[in-house]
């Protein structure tokens, strides 16, 4: 098992595997990721990228989930 990274996620601190990609941390506090535009450090990241983006110790990571109606 990898060793846990520290990230902060959406302003709380959390621990995570070494290794760890966009698609399981949102998979991993359920969120829908089809649902979601996920910025870290300040950059958004493609719903593409999502699967393969790893995320790195000290990451600042921002979920915002879509919200449609008027």
């Amino acid at each position: 098992m990898s060793e846990p990274i520290t990230i902060q996620f959406n302003g709380k601190t959390l621990d995570v595997p070494a290794g760890t990609t966009v698609t399981e941390l949102l998979h991993q506090a359920e969120i829908r990721s089809k649902l979601v535009v996920v910025e870290i450090n300040q950059e958004i990241v493609p719903h593409e990228e999502h699967a393969v983006h790893h995320i790195s110790a000290g990451d600042i990571i921002e979920a915002v989930t879509l919200v449609g109606g008027g």
